[in-house]
């Protein structure tokens, strides 16, 4: 399951962060082979490929024997919410491919061109990253908040919720950072010429200033996971511990190569180093999560009244609450 959630993650990384990228790229040369637009193009073809892969991903985590708790969560939100969330997928894949589509003509509508693919990158970001983190504390703990049915006022207050919007915060910055090391990728694979270096020094420097801020925003994501699952990060859980401190040694390892590449002293292979590097962090810490969620567990509640007196169904005292 780790495997398939890295694989989604880094999917929707890219899919959010490589479009505001592409606006980045596109000011290169029109006519030019190898210039910086090229790549531009070619990581919006990437980035609608990730968000397809992305989606995929997603829905193959709920078929999985695992998923129970997952799918109990998702019971709680309203048949609505779902239509809402399918059409606002949509409406950010049509985007991605007007984007994408319209790239040859950029330079006749560029602030258009550029406005869509920021339409697209914050519609999901605002939308699904707090969606998600919503639902995993949901199928972790049904407990997490006490009412059954998890309606849009409601939503949009758990939205800010410390502990969610850290994560969503996270996510963010992670989408920025792989995506500039997937145009170092992109870039590894064409001719090197002195229009790619320049590029390769931008992206690093995007992904190394994206990478840094996640230090403070991870302590922040620290401070707000349970104590249990926290106290098994460090040191309760050996094998969640090894996981944790690889993933940060690896980080470290990490930002000396994007550093190498940002002042350019740096070949090629630095570029194709970086990039798997920074996919294989993204595995430890998922599989580093999974762990230190395996300690969570949902707790008993009391019966939450409405302003009219009237009760709201007790949640069943029991991580797989399921009936309401």
């Amino acid at each position: 399951m780790a495997g398939v959630l890295t694989v989604h993650l880094l999917a929707m990384n890219v899919a959010c962060g490589g479009p505001l990228l592409c606006i980045w790229l596109s000011s290169g040369e029109r006519n030019s082979k190898h210039s910086k637009a090229n790549v531009g193009h070619s990581l919006a073809w990437l980035s609608i490929c990730a968000y397809l892969i992305g989606l995929l991903t997603g829905g193959g985590l709920l078929l999985l024997p695992l998923a129970d708790e997952l799918r109990g969560a998702m019971g709680r939100f309203p048949a609505r919410a779902y239509w809402f969330a399918g059409a606002e997928l949509l409406f950010s894949a049509l985007c991605l491919w007007v984007y994408a589509r319209l790239w040859g003509r950029r330079h006749r509508w560029r602030w258009v061109h550029a406005l869509v693919a920021l339409v697209a990158v914050t519609n999901l970001l605002y939308h699904f990253p707090p969606l998600m983190v919503v639902l995993g504390k949901l199928a972790r703990d049904p407990a997490w908040t006490v009412e059954a049915v998890i309606d849009r006022p409601l939503f949009l207050k758990l939205m800010v919720r410390p502990e969610v919007l850290s994560l969503s915060l996270h996510f963010g910055l992670a989408s920025f950072a792989v995506a500039a090391m997937a145009v170092l990728a992109v870039i590894a694979r064409k001719e090197f010429t002195d229009s790619q270096q320049k590029s390769c020094r931008g992206a690093a420097r995007i992904a190394l200033l994206s990478t840094l801020l996640q230090l403070p925003v991870g302590i922040w994501v620290l401070t707000e996971i349970s104590e249990s699952a926290r106290g098994t990060l460090l040191g309760g859980n050996v094998l969640a511990s090894a996981l944790f401190l690889g993933s940060l040694l690896t980080t470290v390892y990490l930002l000396q190569g994007l550093t190498r590449i940002a002042l350019g002293d740096f070949v090629i292979r630095d570029c194709q180093r970086v990039f798997w590097l920074s996919v294989f962090v993204v595995l430890l810490m998922t599989a580093t999560l999974r762990l230190s969620r395996q300690k969570e567990q949902g707790v008993p509640v009391a019966v939450k009244e409405t302003s009219l007196g009237e009760e709201t169904p007790r949640l069943v005292e029991s991580k797989n609450a399921r009936e309401f």
